[in-house]
């Protein structure tokens, strides 16, 4: 990961050569980075010892003898040490663009933290890590003490190995020096064992007491000065896990993995039979208490109540009137926003190009915009900007010029969501009140949480909240398709209600079709649909595989909603669909369409090449097919489906795309965390000559729309 070797397109590199700590890139920062390397380093040397000690009898003769083995076991560590000041002197320089005097403040930061965690191991050992010679005397003086500690480690003892050969090894002994080792065929392997037994115990109890600090400190999840650099996370959780390994190894042997697969097969049975162990994953604001009935024909029930599709249809008729009469305009031009996923980094784009688009039309591009869609990031910065009209139209008081809130929609939001799955999500959750109702505390909850810090509460309100605003035309339509893990249909998410768009074909044998898109308030109306927060349907919206945990609907049986990128990244499926069943209002009431889709990537980017494929890639391609094509293979659908849906439609509709990379060099990770020279690169795109080109297009349209 530091090398950049892998997790390159997410930006897996920069959580450690430039974390941030409270928003900033700081010697603290640097020196937690460099703390929780400390911890791994340590780690290793606790492991290494576990495997390799007994290999080397002489050591029990040395002066400290644990202390003394990883001094001659740290030329990984010593190495990677240097890689890494390299690294980050060379990424803080030509990436950040730091000052020599920064640069030397973040590597003495990463040196100071990581000296202080092996010195603070160090004191741990040093008065107990026996040789030979003292242990002897220590046995002659406390005996009964000694005796309890020796017996206990002679249960599943590791035997040490070579007592009785002559084979002398070369090391670094005091002061630096090499030296030869002594023979130690004229000792007792018992006396030999008993030290290597003594130094066992100790270094266990020493992971042990770290796993167990580490572990406590997710009680306090949520705080803000646990929100430490996303780095820290990631080496916190390779500690945990190779100091567990290393214990189980050292007292179960053969029987460590074993009693590993055995132990995950129990827990993933209780997690389906025991309530206490069936963590979920819920989205806030719903009721949990009475959960719907989910299936084929209770959906088909639901979706042919034509009293409620009729009743949602003469809503959403009715705000599509308040939001032509906003316009000004007898026919104005109707726009609809697509979004596309990729974190942090879409959300800031989609962002910045809604404000320049207002920008260029004297914010006439807001008032013609009737609904947006998408998926992940592109949602986030969407939702944060209609979010500020909405502020600006009851107080009169926001300057979208200010750069206050790009910063604010491009903080950084992994931190706290991994030191959460580091900890809390790993070992144990606790329950966190909301609105009477108990939740429990993972990686969603914490990135929940910083979203809304970051964007100042404005997303932390009700679906219902917005429905009045939305009605009157205010502000456009969000609607938010996170997809159905277990049978790939799709929620749709709205203030308002559209069951309408609900497809009513009989889910029976002979008709061979399915309701694909759901209504969540004809769903989950008893369940309180209306008070959904917003902010929780976002991360529905938004949960990339793994990075965010899937979220639980309160349905029988449970189904599992994750990111609408799965199904469709740009929101075209669920536009098509919306044009098609408001063709007639549409053709009546508008002279025209325009999609606005902006878009993370380029289709086909410049001077992008086909590679050729060798022996080892015809066994891999047909798999990694699948994956690195899974963004263009969406657009060749996508194109084809607006093509056959819209070619005879009642009015024009034309498309204007706004993209953020067009070179395959323009690296930009798809990650919730922003670097700044990578906020910068979104700024500059806005400038680009294609994207310059496309606003003045796109601002055209708007003014001859009159």
């Amino acid at each position: 990961m530091i090398s950049d070797r892998v997790g390159t397109g997410f930006g897996l590199s920069y959580l450690f050569l430039s974390p941030e700590y409270q928003g900033n890139t700081s010697f603290f920062s640097f020196l937690l980075i460099g703390f929780s390397f400390g911890g791994l380093t340590m780690a290793f040397h606790s492991y290494s010892y576990m495997r390799l000690a007994s290999r080397f009898p002489f050591l029990a003769m040395v002066n400290k003898p644990f202390v003394r083995f990883c001094i001659n076991n740290s030329i990984i560590p010593t190495t990677f040490i240097i890689f890494f000041l390299v690294r980050i002197i060379r990424f803080q320089r030509m990436e950040e663009f730091e000052s020599w005097l920064n640069v030397f403040l973040f590597s003495s930061g990463f040196l100071v933290g990581f000296f202080l965690f092996v010195g603070v191991a160090l004191l741990y050992f040093f008065p107990i890590n026996k040789n030979l010679f003292e242990l002897k005397w220590y046995k002659e003086d406390k005996s009964a003490r000694n005796d309890r500690w020796v017996s206990f480690g002679k249960r599943n003892r590791i035997k040490v190995k070579g007592v009785n050969k002559q084979r002398l090894y070369w090391y670094i002994g005091r002061r630096g020096r090499v030296q030869q080792c002594r023979s130690t065929k004229h000792y007792a392997q018992s006396l030999l064992q008993s030290v290597f037994d003594q130094n066992r115990i100790s270094t266990t109890v020493f992971e042990v007491v770290t796993i167990l600090a580490f572990v406590g400190v997710g009680l306090f999840g949520g705080a803000t000065f646990l929100d430490v650099p996303a780095g820290v996370s990631v080496v916190l959780l390779m500690t945990i896990l190779l100091m567990l390994l290393s214990a189980l190894m050292s007292w179960l042997r053969f029987w460590a993995y074993p009693t590993i697969i055995l132990c995950f097969l129990v827990m993933n049975y209780l997690s389906k039979t025991v309530d206490m162990f069936k963590f979920q994953t819920q989205a806030y604001g719903l009721s949990y208490d009475h959960p719907a009935v989910y299936s084929d024909s209770a959906i088909y029930n639901l979706s042919k109540n034509v009293d409620v599709r009729n009743e949602d249809y003469y809503h959403y008729i009715s705000y599509l009137e308040s939001w032509k009469k906003r316009t000004g305009e007898s026919k104005p031009l109707l726009v609809v926003v697509n979004t596309s996923g990729g974190g942090s980094r879409s959300a800031a784009w989609v962002f910045q190009v809604l404000r320049v688009c207002d920008s260029l039309s004297n914010f006439k591009s807001s008032k013609h915009i009737a609904m947006i869609t998408g998926a992940s990031g592109g949602t986030v910065g969407a939702s944060y900007y209609r979010s500020l009209l909405l502020e600006n139209y009851q107080t009169r008081k926001v300057d979208f010029s200010d750069g206050k809130y790009f910063e604010e929609i491009s903080q950084d939001l992994l931190n706290k969501l991994a030191f959460a799955a580091s900890t809390n999500d790993l070992f144990f959750r606790y329950q966190s009140s909301f609105e009477n109702s108990d939740y429990s505390y993972d990686r969603a909850m914490a990135f929940e949480s910083d979203l809304n810090e970051n964007t100042g509460q404005r997303l932390n309100k009700p679906l219902r909240y917005y429905r009045v605003f939305e009605k009157k035309g205010i502000i456009p339509n969000l609607i938010l398709t996170p997809s159905v893990v277990n049978d790939a249909r799709r929620i749709m998410i709205s203030s308002l209600g559209l069951s309408f768009m609900m497809d009513s074909a009989s889910p029976s044998p002979e008709t061979n079709q399915v309701q694909e898109d759901i209504d969540i308030h004809l769903l989950l109306k008893r369940q309180k649909s209306d008070k959904l927060r917003l902010s929780s349907a976002l991360r529905m919206n938004a949960s990339f595989p793994y990075v965010l945990p899937m979220t639980s609907l309160p349905t029988k049986p449970e189904i599992q909603l994750m990111d609408a990128g799965a199904r469709d990244n740009f929101g075209t499926k669920l536009t098509v669909r919306w044009l098609k069943v408001l063709e007639s209002w549409i053709s009546k009431n508008t002279r025209g369409v325009v999609i606005l889709q902006i878009r993370d990537n380029k289709r086909i980017m410049y001077n992008e090449q086909t590679r050729s494929f060798g022996l080892f890639d015809k066994f891999t391609a047909p798999i990694s097919n699948v994956f690195s094509n899974f963004p263009r293979i969406q657009d060749y659908d996508q194109d084809e489906l607006l093509s056959l849906a819209l070619d005879k439609y009642d009015v024009p509709v034309q498309m204007v795309n706004l993209n953020l990379r067009e070179l395959q060099k323009d690296r930009i990770s798809l990650s919730w965390h922003l670097t700044k020279r990578e906020k910068l690169k979104v700024l500059a795109a806005i400038k680009r000559s294609s994207n310059v080109k496309e606003f003045e297009r796109y601002r055209k349209l708007i003014e001859n729309s009159k």
